[in-house]
């Protein structure tokens, strides 16, 4: 387990320095909200995509096919028990409070901080089943997540979910893999290259937003720590957990647990700008229980290994 333990801790370690260069970047003045938002745009609306559609670039196998079913099971199952016990967990009086820290504990950074390690430990079939983990994310985090925040259900909109970048990204990288549609040279390689940017990107924009959070507001409160053994600890436990149960196949076990042990998902902050709710509570919780993740995520992930392995 040890060595499990230092060869994901290598690869969580080598984000985090792209994280301190955001991070610099962000002290020093030379990065701004404008030009993170701008490469917020970029990794969202092209680059993830762009990643899925290479990835799904592979002969239809039925081992894989299969898998990335089991994937959609299972991330479904572990989302909603999340959901559950983190409704149980996280009772703070202040209702505002309450339903972001639920938030938090509940929706993990599934794409910015796991397609990366995903990629590192198990090349794009990494990102082909992470992909899965994150439509479930994504139609739980755009539905029930916006409802947890808001208490307005007029707010939630299919059409809306539907023109999600995820969404359009992984249904047309599936149609293109259940075709068997392969790409062009001349249309592959761009997106080949702007999927190298998935890793760096990311990083970079993480790094930045740490560079502005106000942690000391956050680390007071109890229910800030239980949101972040909820999100670290018994969510990937719980992965794991069912994964063991259902005898999940070794790497698609380290996938889910990889996504499942995530911080919490940088879309927080931007639902609560959207509508109006505390942003820095939103920013300073992701941002620190992204950087407790540097000890969490290689924990979490060398214990799967050595348990589903």
């Amino acid at each position: 387990m040890l060595a499990s333990f230092l060869a994901v801790g290598t690869q969580v370690i080598i984000l985090f320095i792209l994280i301190g260069i955001g991070f610099v970047l962000g002290k020093a003045g030379k990065m701004d909200d404008r030009a993170s938002l701008g490469m917020s745009n970029l990794v969202v609306y092209v680059v993830m995509p762009a990643m899925q559609i290479v990835a799904y670039q592979r002969p239809l196998e039925s081992k894989s096919l299969h898998n990335f079913f089991v994937v959609l099971l299972v991330a479904a199952v572990v989302q909603i028990i999340g959901i559950l016990i983190s409704r149980g967990m996280i009772r703070s009086r202040d209702e505002e409070r309450r339903h972001t820290l639920q938030f938090s504990a509940s929706f993990s950074n599934c794409g910015f901080m796991a397609f990366p390690l995903q990629m590192a430990l198990l090349g794009s079939l990494g990102v082909f089943y992470g992909s899965a983990y994150s439509m479930i994310f994504t139609l739980l985090a755009w539905t029930y997540g916006i409802y947890l925040l808001t208490g307005d259900k007029t707010q939630l909109s299919w059409k809306s979910l539907l023109r999600n970048p995820g969404i359009i990204g992984s249904v047309i990288a599936l149609v293109f893999y259940l075709g068997q549609i392969t790409l062009p040279e001349i249309i592959f390689k761009p997106l080949e290259h702007l999927s190298h940017l998935n890793t760096p990107l990311p990083m970079v924009i993480l790094g930045y937003q740490l560079s502005h959070a106000d942690f000391r507001a956050v680390v007071r409160g109890l229910d800030t720590w239980l949101a972040a053994i909820m999100r670290l600890i018994i969510s990937p436990l719980v992965a794991i957990a069912v994964c063991m149960l259902l005898h999940v196949d070794a790497d698609v076990s380290i996938v889910i647990v990889i996504a499942a042990s995530a911080p919490p998902a940088s879309l927080l902050g931007i639902l609560s700008a959207k509508f109006g709710r505390d942003t820095e509570l939103s920013s300073g919780v992701v941002s620190f229980h992204t950087l407790l993740s540097i000890l969490t995520m290689p924990l979490m992930v060398s214990l799967a290994q050595t348990l589903c392995g």
